[in-house]
């Protein structure tokens, strides 16, 4: 349900070395001091908190420790933490392969299995909740389905980010407050307008969180300077450095125990020189997130009362995250504590308190989303998440959100257009069949030809042919103009003023003939082709990736055996070039995020290609290679011998 891709292969439990090792920060940091001050006024555009000199003083609480067993055998903590963030809006696995990793139908399962434990869970998400791209109405209702989802998981606090601030941020919360029914409280710090008279204190917005319990909790969601300084023309945010002591005097007086940091920033490391970009853009944020922590220690100086933080999260974007908990400060190994989930909901982070106040302990593990907390056939009413995404996809079709799906040009369109427009529209696959039986045929019997019915049949949650992001992949020609669900009746005239609206009978008919993934979503619109099969203007439009004679000699072997050792590896050299060309339409939909099967290691280009008892998937036959492979001269027969390459001449040799 979310067009962003990312690489789902499972995680090692192994940290790489740049997770193990934190780099040193302390002698990088500059300091402005204020004299007779109770804190520095560090306001420059380099910093996001006032940093305390020097500090590096013994913890007055352990800090967090690896557990060989697993959180199964964990005893029972004080409370758990369940900890996410940077969900970018992917609430769920489309489902299209296996494994396929997240969702919040499958985090509900895994708290519920600690509550089943008898244990304290809470939630705290870090924020970056919403997708921003995409069709922004469906982009509210996603944030709505997030928000209320979480609520069911008990989690008290949700942190507000960039994501959050684009949505935009008024608009995103005035589609879930409710003052009758709070769901979790959204936080931020340097946020203008969270006073009780302000806009976003009226939509429960406020500058931190304290979860009651034993120990109470308290959360703070932090944005660094560089984040400020590029949302400054959203919103009006305050200094951190103006704004944090009123909230840790808060903390202190109503008992806070255990302090939280969410901090998001998004800082800009490519005048830095060496290193990966990625784990430079990681050093960065825990440096911002240190002096943060930093400037708490020092107002903790002058009031005990006020709680360690004993936590941060932070964000990252890398594909799989460091599995430990750190120590933020490499010289303070029992200091506060950094968390990096990651994005998408892949993974969660599971807290465990122990101790008691004078020496809370944390213990962590990151636990992996995978299909084992899929909700059980049968169950599906016990998991009020499921219920959500009924309602959510009701009002997909309520809103009619298919027909606000943006439509750019085919390449075919733009190509073969003239001076009154586009001239190629989409008419279906049984246009095709008479001319191209053979290939009809393998495409009928392929998974592409009951595409839109598989989601049409899916039940708990049903209503998935409501979501553009699912039909896109589900249907022919969904992206261009005159494609499924757009019946344009003049190509020429495109793009319409305003939107086209036919009777219901029309539209119909229009989406029965492009149900399904048909042959135009490789082959591009074809009722120019259809209206006139003699006109060569169309062939290398329409089908620009034809085999070569030498291909077809060992596609041949490779039909009558698989694994023939000579055959193979000459074939993958002859069709690489080519098919890797075609594969880039294939990964419109086939890619790392919706077909996890698709390209991983072990899984070749001729196992991805070659159908068993048929030839090649592009289903060409054998006299027909395309204007640019000729077929040869006798119908049907082999390209001569003596016109092959070598590697071609000894897999015949080896038939014989």
């Amino acid at each position: 349900m979310m067009t962003e891709h990312e690489s789902t292969a499972p995680a090692s439990p192994t940290a790489t070395p740049s997770q193990r090792h934190l780099p040193i920060l302390g002698a990088t940091l500059m300091f402005i001091v204020l004299v007779g001050g109770g804190y520095l006024a560090l306001r420059s555009a380099l910093a996001g908190c006032p940093i305390v000199p020097g500090y590096a003083e013994e913890s007055e609480f352990p800090g967090g420790e690896e557990q060989p067993n697993g959180y199964e055998k964990w005893p029972k903590p004080l409370r758990a933490f369940v900890l996410s963030g940077q969900m970018h809006g992917y609430v769920s696995p489309c489902g299209c392969s296996n494994p396929q990793y997240g969702g919040l139908e499958r985090r509900y399962n895994f708290i519920e299995s600690l509550k089943a434990k008898k244990w304290d869970v809470v939630g705290i998400d870090m924020g970056e909740l919403p997708q921003v791209k995409g069709i922004h109405a469906q982009n509210l209702l996603k944030y709505e389905l997030s928000i209320k989802s979480l609520s069911a998981m008990n989690y008290k606090a949700v942190g507000i980010g960039k994501n959050e601030i684009q949505s935009p941020l008024g608009e995103a919360l005035a589609q879930v407050w409710d003052k009758k029914n709070p769901f979790p409280r959204p936080i931020v710090l340097p946020l203008a307008q969270t006073a009780p008279d302000q806009m976003y204190y009226g939509l429960n917005v406020r500058q931190y969180e304290i979860i009651d319990g034993k120990p109470r909790v308290g959360v703070i969601s932090m944005i660094g300077p560089d984040l400020r300084e590029e949302l400054k023309n959203s919103e009006k945010f305050l200094a951190n450095v103006d704004e944090l002591p009123k909230v840790l005097k808060a903390f202190a007086k109503e008992g806070v125990e255990v302090g939280v940091i969410l901090h998001h920033e998004y800082p800009d490391p490519m005048g830095k020189q060496g290193g990966d970009l990625m784990e430079r853009m990681n050093t960065e944020r825990r440096k911002r997130a240190l002096a943060c922590v930093q400037f708490c220690a020092a107002e903790r100086k002058k009031n005990p009362k006020i709680p360690p933080i004993q936590l941060v999260m932070v964000l990252t974007y890398d594909t799989e995250p460091g599995a430990f908990m750190m120590p933020l400060d490499p010289d303070d190994p029992k200091g506060t504590q950094v968390v990096e989930i990651g994005q998408k909901g892949k993974y969660v982070g599971l807290v465990g308190v122990y101790g008691d106040k004078k020496a809370y302990r944390l213990q962590y593990e990151m636990v992996l989303m995978s299909p084992d907390w899929k909700t059980k056939e049968g169950k599906e009413k016990d998991n009020p998440v499921i219920a959500l995404f009924e309602k959510y996809n009701e009002e997909l079709k309520r809103q009619d959100i298919l027909a606000l799906a943006p439509r750019s040009p085919h390449i075919s369109q733009v190509t073969a257009s003239n001076q009154k427009g586009l001239r190629s529209t989409f008419v279906g696959s049984d246009s095709c069949k008479e001319c191209h039986p053979h290939a009809f045929k393998i495409w009928n019997k392929s998974a592409h030809a009951d595409a839109t019915s598989t989601l049409e049949n899916l039940k708990h949650p049903s209503g998935r042919q409501y979501d553009p992001e699912c039909m896109k992949c589900h249907t022919t020609g969904f992206e261009h103009p005159g494609g499924f669900n757009d019946p344009i009746a003049n190509l020429a005239n495109w793009p319409p003023a305003e939107k086209q609206k036919g009777s219901a009978v029309a539209l119909k008919k229009h989406n029965d003939a492009l149900r399904h993934v048909g042959c135009e979503n490789c082959h591009g619109p074809a009722s120019e082709h259809v209206k006139n099969p003699k006109d060569k203007t169309w062939y290398s439009l329409m089908n620009p990736f034809k085999p070569t004679p030498a291909e077809r000699v060992l596609e041949d072997a490779l039909i009558a055996n698989p694994k023939n050792p000579v055959a193979l590896p000459a074939w993958q050299k002859a069709a690489a070039p080519r098919l890797r060309a075609l594969e880039q339409t294939c990964m419109k939909c086939h890619d790392q995020e919706n077909d996890v099967i698709w390209g991983q290691e072990g899984k070749d280009i001729a196992a991805r290609w070659l159908l068993k008892g048929n030839r090649l998937i592009h289903h060409t036959p054998k006299n027909n290679n395309g204007a640019g492979n000729p077929p040869p001269a006798k119908k049907n027969a082999p390209a001569a011998v003596e016109d092959l390459p070598p590697i071609v001449i000894e897999v015949i040799e080896d038939k014989k």
